[in-house]
């Protein structure tokens, strides 16, 4: 292998492990802030529920009941998101394939 060959794979290597770094720092600096946001919701809804527990029950209101619940819109709103992605890696793919190689030795 000469060594132009060599610095390029070793500069490949280096950036797969800072992307990796920085894809993992990005994910735990997420998956904190949801764990934060869990506990104050959490929390407010407990305290909500204490404050409210002695108030009498509102009337139900055929508009209200009628709307699909919150899971419902999750799981709606994530496979919608899921087959986006799928798609748009679908049509990344199919981009790189009609671009010109990057293999082409400069002139």
């Amino acid at each position: 292998m000469d060594t132009t060959a060599s610095t390029k794979k070793q500069s490949e290597k280096k950036f797969d492990n800072e992307n990796a770094k920085a894809q993992e720092l990005i994910l735990d600096a997420v998956k904190q802030s949801q764990e934060a946001t869990l506990q104050f919701v959490q929390t407010w809804s407990e305290g909500v529920t204490k404050l409210t527990s002695n108030l009498p029950e509102l009337p139900k209101l055929p508009e209200f009941t009628a709307l699909p619940k919150a899971d419902e819109v999750s799981e709606q709103f994530f496979g919608f998101a899921q087959k986006l992605m799928t798609a748009q890696q679908e049509f990344v793919k199919k981009l790189i394939a009609v671009l010109p190689s990057q293999d082409v030795t400069a002139k």
